[in-house]
């Protein structure tokens, strides 16, 4: 990268990392806030579905959005109207105004506001950085969403538990403001050839154009079948299958099973800087396919450790708390080891007037398959024992990736230059 290059990055980085932990601080207060003014676990879940389920709606068209519109100001707009719509929750708390009703309703206008920004954002790093450095640039941005999001959550609690939800919020919103002020500086210009004009018949066909560009390439096709599979059993089992097992089987704290998530993230964390400082000129191929072999053995590890007979060999609570959250960390890492890669080889083969909305396509159907796994995994919890449930995902992830295997030799990345 030269100086411009390097300085467009920074700027855009310390933007993402600014607004991520105000969000990280946010995301662990909520629910806790919820619970203590309602009582009620079920109104907790509704509010994680209103966060989630309009943001998947209208990803496909926030996508068209980013591509026919200069990305940067997307983003800077959604940052500047994102934090002055969660100051505005820091007054309501304050002046006692606050109910249920309000929150939820201007929790669904920040999930929409997210999909722009996460359409304009996921589409930005090729335009800032050149081909050859994308497996690096990839790397340190998910570093940097990884390390906010052990930063945030931590300082969540505290602030919480001190201070309460108003300085929650002005935290946020502030966090918002000083990102949107960062990206400003963002040395950037339109890059797409798409005129700058949406109406009804432009989102139907570029959506129609999306859709047909991913099923009409044949890896890109495969590859989203390969990654609906892995979110359909990765994903439940680690919002159902794992704090069910650790919480209510082994009876870890919430303290124990807190640290216990943290470890995953850390491992993420870590991956990513190994990508950034020793691997950023490997072949991403081998990184990818190395990655997958690395989730599935440590998936049978962890299915090994919760076998009745293993944990009453271990006997210590502390000593299985220390070798799952071992295991957890380095499947992090090899997590980071797939999914940036993956990154890099959608950056690359997709076209800059097309990448936002077919960025936005696949962020839906990638997680189209995980409440369906969640349901089946948390009806299957009450009738069989984990120890088998954890068994059965490792064999099906084997087979997955058994039957994946030629078609991840077929990805051709463009491989990074020599220094």
């Amino acid at each position: 990268m030269n100086e411009s290059e390097k300085r467009n990055f920074i700027l855009f980085v310390v933007g993402r990392m600014v607004s991520l932990i105000g969000s990280g601080i946010q995301m662990v207060a909520m629910p806790l806030f919820i619970l203590d003014l309602t009582g009620s676990g079920t109104k907790m879940g509704l509010f994680a579905t209103i966060n989630m389920v309009p943001a998947l709606i209208l990803a496909p068209f926030a996508g068209v959005i980013g591509d026919r519109f200069n990305r940067k100001k997307i983003m800077v707009l959604m940052d500047y109207l994102r934090g002055f719509i969660i100051l505005s929750l820091a007054y309501l708390t304050y002046i006692n105004k606050l109910n249920l009703f309000v929150l939820f309703s201007f929790q669904v206008v920040i999930s929409l506001l997210d999909s722009f920004f996460g359409a304009a954002t996921s589409a930005m790093i090729p335009d800032l950085v050149p081909e050859k450095d994308l497996m690096k640039a990839n790397s340190i941005t998910e570093s940097i969403s990884s390390a906010s999001m052990i930063i945030g959550p931590v300082l969540g609690g505290v602030i919480y538990g001190f201070w309460g939800m108003q300085w929650i919020f002005i935290l946020n919103g502030i966090s918002f403001i000083l990102s949107a002020i960062s990206e400003m500086f963002i040395r950037y210009e339109k890059t797409s050839k798409l005129k700058s004009h949406v109406n009804a018949k432009i989102i139907l066909n570029d959506l129609k154009e999306s859709i047909l560009f991913i099923f009409n390439n044949d890896i890109l096709r495969n590859l989203i079948l390969l990654a609906i599979s892995l979110n359909f059993l990765f994903n439940p089992l680690f919002v159902v299958l794992l704090p069910y097992t650790f919480r209510e089987i082994i009876g870890f704290s919430a303290q124990q099973y807190g640290l216990l998530e943290t470890s995953w993230t850390v491992g993420i964390l870590v991956g990513n800087i190994f990508l950034a400082i020793f691997f950023s000129k490997r072949n991403p191929q081998k990184l990818f396919k190395n990655g997958f072999y690395g989730m599935i053995v440590l998936n049978f590890l962890i299915a090994i450790m919760v076998f009745p007979d293993i944990l009453a060999y271990f006997g210590n609570i502390w000593t299985i708390f220390i070798i799952v959250s071992i295991i957890l960390i380095m499947m992090g890492i090899t997590n980071a080891f797939v999914n940036t890669p993956i990154s890099v080889y959608f950056q690359q083969i997709i076209p800059n007037e097309n990448r936002s909305k077919i960025f936005s396509a696949l962020g839906v159907i990638f997680q189209a398959a995980t409440p369906v796994g969640m349901l089946i995994l948390g009806i299957l919890i009450d009738h069989v024992a984990v120890h088998w449930l954890f068994l059965a995902i490792g064999i099906l992830l084997f087979i997955d990736i058994f039957l994946f295997s030629g078609k991840i030799s077929q990805i051709s990345f463009v491989l990074p230059e020599e220094e």
